[in-house]
């Protein structure tokens, strides 16, 4: 029954995680001797953030939001990655080991939106994957922006750039609900 597939499934998950952590030990120790433990940190931070995307990924295809979450996944994946990639040579990966790196801990991606898929009938599930983006918007990105002295320039920008965000978001809305059979609720 259900439990039997929930025991299979988390011991198939975490069985897959374990030899990814293992393939990576290996890349790292194979061809980035040194590297620095935050290194490693924010590849762990990685994995989960990359679930977490999965996650919502996941969820949103069975609630009919599959598009514009998609597109607000990648349009925040891709300066992720390179900011990653960055801090990963940074903290002595070799250029190889990092992308390689960068491609394993990606695997949170897919079983955030396995998991995605088996729970998206949950009541909440939706709105625990939303708290979670906007845990990350008021406690990461906000005080950043307030630690800037002064409102100048960059400042002026940033706002713009979270408001065309939500624009965009608030566009692909409408425009899923103006396609027959786009949006399941």
């Amino acid at each position: 029954g259900l439990g039997q597939w929930f025991r299979r499934t988390t011991n198939s998950i975490v069985a897959d995680f374990c030899g990814r952590c293992r393939q990576l030990r290996q890349i790292t120790q194979a061809s980035s001797r040194g590297a620095k433990p935050a290194a490693y940190l924010n590849l762990l931070a990685d994995l989960m953030h990359n679930f977490t995307d999965g996650l919502a990924l996941g969820v949103s295809f069975g609630k009919g939001h599959g598009l514009s979450t998609t597109l607000a996944v990648f349009f925040h994946e891709v300066p992720h990655n390179i900011a990653d990639f960055a801090i990963l040579i940074k903290n002595g990966f070799s250029r190889s080991a990092a992308l390689k790196a960068q491609w394993i801990s990606a695997v949170g991606c897919f079983l955030g939106c396995l998991a995605g898929l088996k729970l998206q009938d949950m009541s909440g599930i939706s709105g625990f994957v939303a708290g979670g983006f906007i845990y990350i918007a008021t406690v990461d990105i906000v005080p950043l922006m307030l630690q800037e002295p002064g409102v100048g320039l960059p400042m002026l920008f940033e706002v713009a750039a979270m408001a065309l965000g939500v624009g965009m978001n608030v566009a692909m809305l409408h425009l899923e609900h103006s396609v027959p059979g786009a949006c399941a609720h």
